[in-house]
C-alpha cells in the first residue's frame, strides 16, 4: 500500500501502522480504509526508524504492535510525544496477554491508549478514531487492570524488587532517569567500574536485556516517575 500523494484536508487524520502480523495488519487496513477522515501510510515493519518516519509524515496516530516493540515501547512513546518536538504523533498500543506492565509504562510515557490484539477490527478502528480525535482509548479487558495500576499508590523498590541490594536500588533510580554510567558514578560517589558492576547485576536480576527495558519495568511495577529520555542506551 503506497502513501497517499494527496495532502490530507484539515479534518483528516494520518495513521501509521507498525504491526508485525500480516493478516492482522491487512484486516486493520481494510477496517481503517472504510473510515471517513483517515489516511493510511505504508505500514512500518519495525520501530528502528519509526519516530523519524512518523514525524516526517506528520502522522496523527501511530498504531504500535507490542509484539514488535515490547522492549522499546515506553521509549518510543516518550519520543513520539516529546513536548519539545514540533509534531507529536499519538501512540495507540496493540497489547497481548501478560503485557499490562508494558502498557502501563507506555501510557505513563505518553501513549494515548491500548486495545487487545485479539479485539475485533471494528474495535481497533474505534480506538484509532478515538485517539485521532485527541482523545484516549482503553479496550474493555484492559481498563480495570491498567487503571488500577495507574492510580495505585507507589510502592517502594525494595517491596517490588526484593532481589536488588540497597546499592542496586539506588543505582536503578538514576538509571531510570536516563543517566549514563559516568553520571551515576558522579551522583553516587562510586567508581565507574563499580557502577557498571551494579548495572550488570540489575539487568540480570530483573531479567532485562537492556537499560531501557529495566527502566520501563521499574516505572511500571514500582510507580517510579520516568522523565522523557533518549532512546539510545546511555552506557558511557
Amino acid at each position: 500500500m503506497n502513501c497517499p500523494v494527496q495532502l490530507p484536508s484539515p479534518a483528516t487524520s494520518r495513521v501509521l501502522l507498525c504491526v508485525r502480523d500480516g493478516d492482522l495488519r491487512a484486516d486493520i487496513v481494510v477496517e481503517l480504509s472504510a473510515r471517513p477522515g483517515l489516511v493510511l501510510a505504508a505500514p512500518a515493519d519495525d520501530v528502528h526508524h519509526l519516530v523519524h518516519r512518523a514525524r516526517g509524515w506528520r502522522a496523527d496516530v501511530v498504531v504500535l504492535d507490542l509484539t514488535i516493540a515490547e522492549l522499546e515501547v515506553a521509549e518510543v512513546s516518550r519520543l513520539l510525544t516529546d513536548p519539545a518536538a514540533d509534531h507529536r504523533p499519538r501512540p495507540l498500543l496493540l497489547a497481548g496477554d501478560g503485557q499490562d506492565d508494558v502498557v502501563v509504562a507506555a501510557i505513563r510515557a505518553g501513549a494515548r491508549g491500548a486495545v487487545p490484539r485479539s479485539s475485533p477490527t471494528r474495535e481497533i478502528g474505534d480506538a484509532v478514531c478515538a485517539v485521532a480525535g485527541t482523545g484516549a482509548y482503553l479496550g474493555a479487558p484492559l481498563t480495570r487492570r491498567v487503571l488500577d495500576r495507574l492510580t495505585a499508590p507507589g510502592r517502594e523498590l525494595a517491596e517490588v524488587f526484593p532481589r536488588l541490594t540497597r546499592r542496586e536500588r539506588e543505582v536503578v533510580r538514576y538509571l531510570a532517569k536516563g543517566m549514563s554510567n559516568a553520571e551515576i558514578a558522579r551522583e553516587t560517589a562510586l567508581t565507574l567500574r563499580t557502577v557498571k558492576y551494579h548495572v550488570s547485576g540489575i539487568l540480570r536480576k530483573l531479567d532485562c536485556r537492556t537499560r531501557a527495558q529495566a527502566a520501563a519495568r521499574v516505572g511500571a511495577a514500582a510507580d517510579f516517575p520516568l522523565p522523557v529520555a533518549k532512546l539510545q542506551e546511555r552506557a558511557g
